[in-house]
């Protein structure tokens, strides 16, 4: 992370710039007191790419899944928990 003055940051604003681009967090201080940090904005994940990078696990396990699913004593009934 790098750190600049206010001035040095009013001075050299388009090398700050190509900073954050490079994906790095900046640090602003004036009279050796942090004022802030500008950091490049968190890349949103696009929902096929985030089930690509899911582990993927056999065929066998996913019939065994399955099969235990159906097999088990699942009902539909909503039921408070609170309540006794």
């Amino acid at each position: 992370m790098a750190t600049v003055t206010a001035t040095d940051l009013a001075r050299r604003t388009n090398q700050v710039l190509d900073a954050l681009a490079r994906g790095e967090s900046v640090t602003i201080t004036r009279n050796n007191t942090v004022l802030g940090t500008i950091s490049p904005p968190v890349r949103a994940v696009m929902l096929r790419d985030a089930f690509e990078r899911l582990p993927r696990i056999s065929r066998e396990a996913a019939e065994r899944y399955k099969a235990d699913i159906r097999d088990a004593d699942f009902d539909d009934e909503v039921r408070d928990p609170w309540q006794r």
